[in-house]
């Protein structure tokens, strides 16, 4: 790794040019999410593609942190209970937009302050989500990919209160 890159515990995606990292511990649900995600993203039309599984690199580029796999491990994912697979859908490398941390259920908060992190020097929006609830997860994400950057920037309650005001 260089001063510019990280390599992290997580698993990464792409939904509809947006970058997301998903970060919890051990067996949080991290590789059920993102094919959840996956799946769900193209049922709704919306091209996604995992980016990786496990292990991700996260390197600056330009301004921008961008994620990519290691090429050991590229195109694969581990499905609880099935084993390492190559997953047909993927992308090379994405420009983070998203943090998602799984967290225990009772400590994710229901209306949540607008969050953000900064990683390599640059501020990324973060999220928190019920660990191993795949589904639920999956759907939070495919929503905000599909209403796209304007919404990940403004985040829901202040998407919320522009359409009240609409």
């Amino acid at each position: 790794m260089t001063p510019n890159s990280v390599n992290l515990h997580a698993s990464a995606i792409a939904i509809a040019g947006l970058g997301i990292l998903i970060r919890g511990a051990a067996r949080a649900g991290k590789s059920a999410l993102t094919l959840s995600a996956l799946r769900r993203a193209e049922a709704a039309g919306l091209h996604a593609g995992l980016v990786a599984d496990d292990r991700v690199i996260a390197a600056l580029d330009d301004g921008a942190v961008r994620l990519s796999a290691p090429p050991s491990i590229a195109g694969l994912i581990e499905i609880s209970g099935a084993g390492i697979w190559r997953e047909p859908a993927t992308i090379e490398t994405a420009e983070l937009r998203l943090i998602v941390d799984l967290s225990p259920p009772d400590a994710v908060e229901r209306l949540p302050e607008k969050s953000s992190e900064t990683l390599l020097g640059v501020s990324i929006r973060r999220i928190a989500l019920p660990q191993r609830e795949a589904a639920f997860g999956a759907d939070v994400l495919v929503s905000l990919c599909r209403n796209g950057r304007q919404q990940l920037d403004r985040g829901w309650s202040e998407g919320a209160c522009a359409m009240q005001q609409e």
